[in-house]
């Protein structure tokens, strides 16, 4: 009987120890520094941390009130379409998207079969979230840097919140928007340290 080798497999180094399948796996984590990238490359600006803080809670409430945590991703879709459309109309996108999430928590608070409870948790930290951001665009540059700061690390935690809860939004959410907002507010207390 004559026995053969079978021939050998070739694979890259990379596959073989799982690289590529861990990055992909982190897909949400890459997102997430891209976008730190993006809004601090010019550097760190207390008005746009407020405004993708004022996203963040706004997606967070949309997907509760849908009852759906996939539909967070849904809902970062459309807060960037209104932040494109309110700009290309010439009106302020933070705004808009603060209008957008009273809608969404009026809807959600009289939606018949919606998680009141959850919802209105969301509309609180809407609301608080939202104030402290807007407190951030309307003040100096040294105080609007430590509330933008704050805001940002404390979506952060928020973020964390739900990673250990597992409920309202996915996992991969909740982890790039703990990256982008724990980086945007690790920035912003560099830039409150240099002033």
């Amino acid at each position: 009987m004559k026995t053969t080798t079978p021939a050998p497999v070739t694979t890259s180094p990379v596959a073989h120890c799982g690289l590529v399948p861990a990055l992909l796996a982190r897909w949400p984590a890459a997102l997430a520094l891209l976008a730190l990238a993006a809004n601090v490359s010019g550097g760190a600006d207390a008005h746009s941390t407020a405004l993708i803080i004022v996203i963040a809670a706004t997606c967070y409430l949309g997907a509760a009130v849908v009852g759906r945590p996939r539909s967070g991703w849904l809902m970062v879709l459309v807060c960037s379409g209104v932040v494109v459309g309110a700009g290309l109309a010439g009106l302020d996108p933070t705004v808009a998207v603060l209008v957008l999430g009273a809608v969404l928590a009026i809807v959600g608070l009289v939606r018949p079969g919606a998680d009141r409870g959850e919802v209105a948790r969301q509309t609180v930290a809407f609301l608080g979230f939202g104030a402290v951001a807007v407190a951030a665009m309307l003040t100096g540059p040294l105080p609007a840097a430590l509330l933008g700061a704050g805001v940002a690390v404390g979506h952060a935690a928020w973020d964390v919140w739900h990673v250990l809860r597992g409920r309202v939004v996915t996992r991969s959410l909740a982890e790039a928007c703990f990256l982008l907002d724990l980086g945007l507010g690790l920035a912003l207390v560099l830039v409150a340290v240099a002033a």
